[in-house]
């Protein structure tokens, strides 16, 4: 049994006409009665009666019509959603981003890329840079927007898609709180509160690396795992700390954010994606994300 005698049954069942059936399909009427003598021969059973007036389905042709149309949409519905899977336009995407990218980055292009892409379905979690590392290498992450720097992972392909500067945060209360830019020797001896170390190794050791070219070996009171956290204990007093300026563009605490007059790395994030563990619909995310990001940059 073959598709096009399927489709050749159906438009008969439709019309009622051979003659009107062959033009509508582009078929000679011999050839299109073979079709459907084939068909019959393979379901074994007549499905229409026909003489020089009319053609009309038999009750076996109505009981088949119904349920040939329906398997012949599920076939066709398959065949659409396997080109767009072949295509990167079907699938799951399980992204993990950490919380500033979370902010404007993750959502505007997930926000872009559904529009072109309805079919594509997102898991989206908020995770800290070091599980993402791990979660991307072992196959349960597809997508990661994490802080850079990470070190070398041969295992991972990963890009840059955002760079912003980095900023003091200050309480409110603090002395410098009403200065717009600051250099980073005016705080030497003053409390830090850091970023801990286990869960982004790169951003912690980038951030002493700029405390320490400013000749400055900060007195940490504490550590947190999250930004917001840390912006939280500089709002209590606890502490100063070194931010990307987004973090604390959002942010309702009680803080200041003081431009660094020194010159310091930039904060950056990536998007990083596994070299093992790839499909059409990360690498069609991944092309899209990079095409948007340089594209705002253009702008």
């Amino acid at each position: 049994m073959e598709l096009r005698q399927i489709r050749s049954f159906l438009s008969i069942a439709e019309t009622l006409h051979f003659g009107r059936t062959a033009e509508l399909i582009h078929l000679s009427q011999p050839a299109l009665s073979l079709q459907i003598r084939a068909l019959e021969e393979e379901v074994g059973v007549r499905l229409f009666e026909r003489n020089r007036r009319k053609t009309t389905l038999t009750a076996a042709g109505f009981a088949f019509r119904d349920d040939a149309a329906a398997a012949l949409s599920q076939l066709e519905q398959a065949i659409r959603r396997a080109r767009l899977a072949a295509s990167g336009k079907l699938g799951l995407l399980r992204i993990g981003f950490v919380s500033t990218a979370g902010s404007e980055i993750v959502p505007n292009i997930v926000r872009q890329f559904r529009e072109s892409n309805p079919e594509v379905e997102f898991s989206l979690r908020n995770i800290l840079t070091a599980q993402q590392v791990q979660m991307l290498e072992a196959g349960s992450l597809d997508i990661g927007f994490l802080r850079l720097p990470i070190g070398e992972q041969s295992a991972l392909d990963v890009v840059t898609v955002h760079r912003e500067p980095f900023v003091l945060v200050v309480p409110s209360s603090h002395k410098l709180a009403k200065r717009k830019r600051v250099r980073l020797r005016e705080v030497a001896g003053q409390d830090f509160v850091m970023y801990e170390r286990a869960y982004a190794p790169g951003f912690h050791d980038l951030m002493f690396g700029i405390l320490r070219d400013a000749r400055i070996a900060p007195n940490v009171t504490q550590t947190a795992v999250e930004i917001p956290m840390l912006i939280s204990l500089v709002a209590s007093g606890m502490g100063i700390t070194i931010l990307p300026a987004s973090a604390v563009k959002h942010s309702v605490a009680s803080v200041v954010a003081c431009t660094i007059v020194d010159r310091i790395p930039m904060s950056e994030i990536g998007i990083a994606v596994s070299k093992r563990f790839r499909t059409a619909v990360v690498d069609n995310f991944r092309s899209f994300a990079l095409k948007n990001v340089r594209h705002s940059r253009n702008l």
